[in-house]
Order: structure tokens, then C-alpha cells, then sequence
């Protein structure tokens, strides 16, 4: 009776490692085809970082960000897909804490108004005759003042 149970024991045994081998397996590869892809990106987007540690950090962010962005392609039901870009190595709070708020590239005057004393004010002013004014043109990035 021991010995079938052992027999039992040892052939679960081996289902469990033959089941869990490949699987492991797996992990170890898309890991590494993670890290690859990681390093490829660092060289796409010029990124360095400072130590081994932030690496470290910025690869798992990396990581969590490519795999929402591959779950999210997966479901196929969107009219747009999400790419991989220059921000892949930031988490959400990062990035909306580099794209929210005022940048302000130089300090105010602190000089009075200078146009304090005219009287003379005409009613309207047409600034497009005065060359004030000029065509549409693309800002593009515009917090880069």
C-alpha cells in the first residue's frame, strides 16, 4: 500500500514539474525578450539612466506599460491602437505630472506700468494693419515656451 502511494506521490510529482517547467520556462524567455526590447527602446529614444537601480525600475514600468498596451491592441474593438513611445518608462502619475501645470521660463517684471499717464487712447485700433497680427501657424508642443 506505501509503495502505491509513493508511486502516486512520485508520477504527481512529475506532472506538476512537467506542467510547470514549461511554464516557467516561458516566463524566463519573455523576461528576457522583455529586457531586449527594453534595451532596444533605451537606444531608439537615447535614455540613460543614472544606476543600475533606476534601470531597474525604469525596465518593470516599461514592462507593466508594453504589456497594457499589448492587452488593450489584443481587444481589437477600438477604432485607434497604443504604441510604444518616448514616455514608455513612465508610470501615469509621471506623466501627468510632466504635462499639467504652468512652466514659466522667466521671472515677471517688476516694473510699474509704463503706460500709465497717456490720454490720447483711440476707440479702435485695427491691428492688422499694423502688421501686429499674422496667419495661423502650427505650435506645436506649446509647453516648450
Amino acid at each position: 500500500m506505501a509503495f502505491t502511494s509513493q508511486k502516486q506521490y512520485t508520477i504527481a510529482l512529475f506532472l506538476l514539474l512537467a506542467l510547470g517547467i514549461p511554464q516557467m520556462m516561458s516566463r524566463k524567455l519573455h523576461e528576457t525578450s522583455m529586457r531586449e526590447r527594453h534595451e532596444q527602446w533605451m537606444a531608439e529614444y537615447g535614455k540613460v539612466y543614472k544606476d543600475a537601480a533606476e534601470k531597474e525600475k525604469r525596465f518593470l514600468i516599461f514592462k507593466h506599460n508594453v504589456e497594457f498596451i499589448e492587452s488593450f491592441n489584443a481587444a481589437a474593438n477600438k477604432p485607434y491602437k497604443l504604441g510604444v513611445n518616448h514616455l514608455a518608462d513612465l508610470t501615469v502619475e509621471e506623466f501627468k505630472a510632466s504635462r499639467n501645470g504652468l512652466k514659466r521660463p522667466y521671472e515677471l517684471s517688476t516694473t510699474p506700468f509704463k503706460y500709465e499717464n497717456v490720454t490720447a487712447i483711440p476707440a479702435a485700433i485695427d491691428w492688422r494693419t499694423k502688421g501686429a497680427v499674422t496667419s495661423i501657424k502650427d505650435q506645436g508642443q506649446c509647453d516648450k515656451i
